[in-house]
């Protein structure tokens, strides 16, 4: 037992001496610092940040220039500290926290958010500076003036405003130049989905939904997403879903239910399940393996009858289609086919890239052209959209 008391009074004192040592070796650094630069308590601070990262950087300068005054008399050693009116690292710049915060709240003042975060760019001579710095003092308990800068001013614009900081997603990040004391604004887009029927031809539905949602958010640009096709001249029965993007808007609070109400006024289309969503619901969208179902309404220049059998026979086929300069190989899962004197109903189930205006009369192979001579397209109409299984051929 008494041994083991002597082996922990042991360590106890190698601890004490370790200590010691160390703060002595500290407070040295300390002096060093301050006998060769004139920095102020918030520079000083930061560069044994690593000590204690939970205190501000600027009372730990205060406390170690402190220490290191109280040391230098009792211990009779010259010591005096450089004297100036300029931070050597900083140019005073921590003296402007409440100028900048301030200006990033006069910038954000006419945008709607919940979230911001702090950036900055550091003028080249002030990173310079601090990189010869760390040189002659060493860099181990060091906190970069920039990463410094932007927590304080983030801490400030965040009383001011009454918002929260978000490292991951903020709704608006606030970059402050620095040298040309400018405060540059990158506001997150907002995303919402919906699912929408066009009820005639060329009616431009996406150019509507687009303009309704840009004037209500004070957005510069919409960005229209759905799947797979919608051609000009195509009808729909379904409702087909889509996303918008709202790039750099100033309102972000927008009331769902009557945007929805006003699209609905507009004779052209009906708007259903509009909500908020995120922007890798895009993506997730694009992935899923959906089939289009369309009937395709055409009057004949006259029947044959071989027609039922060369359209049947697309059934479970690949056709190829060249869109744009790019080949397509949509897959046909399904065929059905209605007659009435010289009027014909195709029903066709393809994947979502399909086109009808090329596999009726335009670059495709096969063709409706070449398969049934000539026609005349009364109506088309995409009835549904359907989810389908993984194992499903595609």
């Amino acid at each position: 037992m008494r041994n083991t008391i002597s082996i922990n009074r042991v360590y106890l004192i190698i601890l004490q001496i370790f200590l010691y040592i160390y703060f002595m070796e500290l407070i040295e650094r300390v002096k060093k610092i301050l006998e060769s630069y004139y920095i102020c308590d918030e520079c000083l601070g930061r560069q044994f940040h690593n000590l204690i990262p939970d205190m501000p950087n600027k009372e730990r300068g205060k406390i170690l220039r402190k220490y290191a005054q109280i040391e230098s008399s009792y211990s009779n050693k010259e010591y005096k500290e450089k004297e100036g009116e300029e931070c050597y690292l900083c140019k005073n710049l921590f003296d402007k926290l409440d100028y900048f915060a301030q200006k990033v709240v006069d910038e954000m003042k006419d945008y709607e958010y919940s979230t911001f975060l702090i950036g900055s760019i550091i003028p080249k001579d002030l990173i310079s500076r601090e990189e010869d710095f760390w040189e002659e003092f060493g860099i181990d308990l060091c906190e970069t003036f920039k990463s410094n800068f932007n927590r304080n001013v983030g801490i400030k614009v965040k009383k001011l405003c009454d918002k929260n900081t978000d490292f991951e997603k903020p709704d608006i990040m606030a970059t402050i130049d620095i040298k040309n004391d400018k405060c540059l604004l990158q506001v997150s887009p907002v995303y919402i989905k919906g699912s929408y029927r066009k009820l005639y031809p060329r009616s431009g539905a996406q150019k509507i939904i687009i303009n309704i949602f840009e004037k209500a958010s004070k957005s510069k640009e919409g960005i229209f997403y759905s799947i797979g096709r919608l051609e000009n001249n195509v009808v729909t029965s379904a409702y087909r879903p889509f996303i918008i993007a709202l790039k750099n808007p100033k309102k972000r609070n927008l009331n769902l239910n009557k945007l929805r109400e006003k699209l609905n006024l507009k004779k052209s289309i009906k708007v259903s399940r509009l909500s908020y969503c995120r922007k890798e619901d895009i993506e997730l969208m694009k992935r899923d393996k959906i089939l289009a179902s369309y009937s395709i309404f055409l009057k004949l220049n006259k029947f044959n009858k071989d027609i039922k059998e060369k359209l049947v026979s697309l059934e479970k086929k690949r056709i190829i289609q060249i869109l744009k300069n790019k080949i397509r190989k949509p897959y046909i899962r399904k065929i059905r086919l209605k007659f009435k004197d010289n009027d014909l109903e195709i029903y066709i189930e393809s994947t979502v890239g399909f086109s009808i205006n090329s596999f009726l009369s335009g670059r495709s192979k096969p063709n409706l052209k070449k398969l049934i001579g000539r026609f005349k397209v009364e109506k088309i109409i995409l009835r549904k959209y359907t989810k389908m299984k993984t194992y499903e051929m595609y």
